[in-house]
């Protein structure tokens, strides 16, 4: 029995807790014995999390499984880079700024794997003092053919095949630079390419975002796209990507969906939304057409060039008494090679039951502070690779008290574009945090547990929604446990008839969110029981701390036949 968890705040999708083993299997002739040789290999991902000074070891493990025959490796380190469609691609090792290879050695850099043999190697790797941020490399068993037995790694061959254990290495530090922006998008007609419309179909239309990764680690984008008409309309939503999602620092990919029955000819808004562990996702919003066929789109390519800035800080924790007027400087950069149009408003501020920031029209509430501030001026030019400050004033009413909340976003647009390129904007912005006053109340409360059967695949959905009813922000963490009724063994000529005591059985910490919970606001913890349970009686717990006096907890009990 295993625990999986649908941490909804994180993917919208449930997360296996459980010990995988990665391996890949091949089909090799090595040329010295005339029979296939079989080869297993783990793990084909090793993620680790170092800190500066820290030895790390681990082991990658090939296996062969054929009963005659042998193989020859090179053992060795290699840097990776990736490529515009995700895919790592091996560099020698010291060539990436992002690099740790330098940082492993090997217990070995040869190995003859005879019929039915395990060989392990031992990675050491050492982080350097003085480093932050993420790190990569590969560990690479390359097989040697008896011909080629005297080569050198990365020697210039015809063909040859390695087997790839990727190492990505995170060196914690106070303040990672967690960043993912949207470059770019591309509506693509696959109306005469024979080879996407085989795949594909005649009408289908691709639709891709481009994503680059300024910051300094790794990060793991989640996008999804709303189609909108002319109006805003909103039209359909469709997900954007796939795999692990994974983009390394320094890299722009494209996360893309297909859209196999096309669209209705029209003009059209792709409103992007690519989530990845910041507090905002990165956002964008292109306009395109669809040509009168329904197959091609713009004739036949739409493609839209979204120019990169940031906001300073991402958010802002405030504090300060009723009737107070303060002022804030905001650091807009423009990160691009284009002089910009930046347009700021402040909203109210939203997050869903998932933790993730609304991005639509949030009707206003009570706890908003977004007709508090005035930016000055909510209108600028930035130049190429420029910074520019905008003042964000607030005015708090004397009657004012509690948590307020307000979204400050600002939308960018290049001056000039090309003429065969599509103007697209991007987003970024500023969440306001404002404590009015000293007299707050933390308090919340938890649903009853619901258990919902979620299939063959994923197993019994335990849940519970947490609401914050105090009048401040508060960050959940949560926890779920199953115990089983064990009743004690049986005496002859005595009958027991007490209650029997609770045996744990398996238990999850979901872990703090990342995101807070606004007053009046809900936040949801699903946990996935995969596998089968033992037929007995069993309680089901959670337990979510938050910040009140004392840990919110709730049980139900069930039963399995």
């Amino acid at each position: 029995m295993c625990l999986r968890v649908k941490h909804l705040r994180c993917r919208k999708q449930r997360h296996i807790l459980a010990l995988v083993v990665l391996a890949s299997v091949i089909l090799a002739n090595t040329g010295r014995v005339d029979a296939q040789i079989t080869l297993n290999f783990t793990p084909m991902l090793t993620e680790l999390t170092a800190v500066p000074g820290s030895v790390n070891r681990f082991e990658v493990v090939m296996l062969n499984d054929s009963k005659v025959g042998e193989a020859d490796f090179l053992i060795y380190t290699a840097d990776v880079e990736q490529k515009p469609n995700g895919e790592y691609r091996l560099l020698p090792a010291g060539e990436s700024p992002y690099s740790c290879a330098d940082w492993i050695k090997l217990s070995a850099n040869r190995a003859t794997i005879g019929a039915g043999e395990v060989f392990a190697v031992t990675a050491t790797l050492t982080v350097p003092r003085g480093v932050s941020g993420g790190r990569y490399g590969a560990i690479v068993f390359e097989m040697v053919p008896e011909a080629w037995k005297d080569r050198t790694a990365f020697a210039s061959t015809a063909f040859v095949q390695r087997f790839v254990s990727i190492v990505e290495v995170t060196v914690p530090a106070r303040q990672l630079q967690r960043r993912l922006d949207v470059t770019g998008f591309t509506a693509l007609a696959v109306a005469g390419n024979p080879s996407y419309v085989s795949k594909y179909g005649p009408d289908a239309i691709i639709l891709s975002a481009q994503v680059e990764n300024p910051g300094t680690v790794h990060v793991f984008a989640r996008g999804s796209l709303i189609l909108r008409d002319v109006t805003g309309k909103r039209l359909r939503e469709i997900p954007l990507g796939g795999g692990r999602g994974i983009v390394l620092p320094g890299a722009s990919i494209s996360i893309s969906s297909v859209l196999p029955s096309g669209l209705a000819p029209g003009d059209y808004i792709a409103d992007v939304s690519i989530k990845y562990g910041g507090m905002r996702p990165a956002t964008a919003k292109v306009p395109f057409s669809v040509g009168e066929s329904g197959t091609e789109v713009a004739k036949t390519e739409t493609a839209a060039v979204i120019t990169p800035f940031s906001v300073d800080p991402e958010d802002l924790d405030l504090s300060y008494p009723a009737g107070a007027t303060a002022a804030r400087a905001l650091i807009i950069e423009n990160r691009s090679d284009q002089t910009i149009r930046v347009e700021g408003r402040a909203m109210p501020l939203a997050f869903d039951e998932e933790g993730e920031l609304v991005l639509d029209d949030v009707p206003p509430s009570a706890s908003s502070c977004a007709d508090w501030i005035e930016l000055r001026p909510d209108v600028i030019e930035i130049k190429p690779r420029a910074r520019q400050v905008v003042r964000m004033m607030i005015s708090i009413p004397r009657d004012a008290a509690g948590g307020k909340y307000a979204n400050v976003v600002f939308s960018g647009t290049p001056v000039s574009s090309d003429g065969s390129t599509m103007v697209g904007s991007g987003e970024s912005g500023t969440v306001v945090f404002l404590r009015v006053g000293k007299d707050f109340e933390t308090v919340g409360e938890l649903s009853p547990i619901t258990m919902i059967d979620g299939g063959p695949s994923v197993g019994i959905v335990f849940g519970t929604v947490f609401k914050n009813t105090g009048t401040i922000h508060v960050t959940p963490r949560a926890s779920m446990t199953i115990k089983k009724r064990v009743m004690p063994e049986s005496v002859p000529g005595i009958e027991y008839v007490g209650p029997g005591s609770l045996v744990e059985v398996n238990s999850i910490d979901l872990g703090a969110e990342e995101n807070v919970v606004l007053p009046g606001g809900l936040r949801a913890f699903d946990v996935a029981l995969s596998g089968r349970l033992e037929p007995g009686d069993y309680v089901v717990e959670f337990l979510v701390s938050y910040g009140g006096k004392a840990p919110l907890y709730v049980s139900r009990e069930f039963t399995v036949e």
